[in-house]
Order: structure tokens, then C-alpha cells, then sequence
């Protein structure tokens, strides 16, 4: 009889079908739990990024005020507005009262200083600068045939004394957080 076990468990290889199931189901349950906390991660990340790409321009705005060789700082008792808006096709650049380039004018202006500080020529838009998120909102939608406009903005103002501030839109994009989602 002890000959006739021994002999039995030898020829027992591999695993049983119901042990298999187990440790398929066990698996099917850890990535249930897993997914939806490693997509939340990602989506931040993404967030974490477009914020990181906004942020490098207006520094670059701050630094090219503080910095003589560039004619950014409006002459009289108007400001420059600068709007930057990143969108799902690419970032543009705006700007309203600031100095301007004329024909035989070699001075540097603030296209060149963000060219210089930045990386990225933005006469026209610079479609290498896209979000990677879609969660950003920066209007909501509104009535039932309109959809919310999916990019972030940052108003940087330059004053006469050379002062630089800056507001974001939505303005949860200082915190990281999408802004509304109606």
C-alpha cells in the first residue's frame, strides 16, 4: 500500500484546474482593485505636466521683464497683457499693449525673449505644446448643444515698473485640480 502512494504522488505533475481558477480569480480581483487607482495616477501626472509647460512660459515672461536686453515693458501707463493658452492642438501666445517690432527695428522684443528662455517660437501656434489632459475645463458648458472649452490659461501682465503679474484659468491650476466639468 505505502509502495502504491508513493507511486501516486510521483506521477502527480503541474497543477489542478481548480488551483488555476483560483489564482485567476485572485488576479482578475487585484487588478479590479489596481486599475482605477493607477489611471488616477496617470491622469495627475498628465495634469502635473501641462502645469510644469504653462508655468516654463510665464517664467520665461517674468525673467524677460527683469531683463534690459528685451524691450517688453510698455512705455506710458498701460500694461502688456500676455495670454497663454495651451489647448488639446497646441499653445498660442497673445499679447495686447505690449511694444512691437517695427520694420528696420533691430531692439529685441518679447517674441524673442520667449524664444530665448523658452525654446519655442510662438509667432504662430507652437503645436509641441499640447495638453495631455483632458480633464481641464476652462468654461463649462452651457445648454445642451454646447460643449466646455478643454484648455488652461495664464494672463501674465507687465506693468510700466516692470511689475509681473499673473492669473491662471481655470484657477484651480495652481493646485492641479481640473476645474469645473459641467
Amino acid at each position: 500500500m505505502l509502495k502504491l502512494f508513493n507511486r501516486k504522488k510521483k506521477d502527480n505533475k503541474g497543477f489542478t484546474l481548480v488551483e488555476l481558477v483560483i489564482v485567476v480569480a485572485i488576479l482578475a480581483i487585484l487588478v479590479g482593485i489596481l486599475a482605477p487607482q493607477y489611471t488616477k495616477y496617470v491622469e495627475k501626472s498628465r495634469q502635473s505636466a501641462d502645469v510644469s509647460n504653462l508655468e516654463n512660459i510665464v517664467k520665461g515672461f517674468k525673467v524677460a521683464a527683469a531683463d534690459t536686453d528685451y524691450n517688453i515693458i510698455p512705455n506710458g501707463t498701460t500694461s502688456a497683457v500676455f495670454t497663454i493658452k495651451m489647448e488639446a492642438s497646441g499653445t498660442t501666445i497673445t499679447a495686447t499693449g505690449a511694444p512691437t517690432k517695427g520694420t528696420n527695428d533691430t531692439n529685441l522684443y518679447w517674441e524673442d525673449a520667449i524664444k530665448e528662455y523658452t525654446g519655442y517660437d510662438f509667432s504662430s501656434k507652437v503645436e509641441d505644446l499640447k495638453l495631455k489632459s483632458k480633464k481641464w475645463r476652462t468654461t463649462p458648458a452651457q445648454g445642451s448643444t454646447a460643449t466646455a472649452e478643454t484648455a488652461i490659461e495664464a494672463t501674465v501682465t507687465v506693468k510700466p515698473d516692470g511689475s509681473v503679474t499673473v492669473e491662471y484659468n481655470p484657477t484651480s491650476v495652481k493646485n492641479g485640480t481640473a476645474g469645473p466639468t459641467a
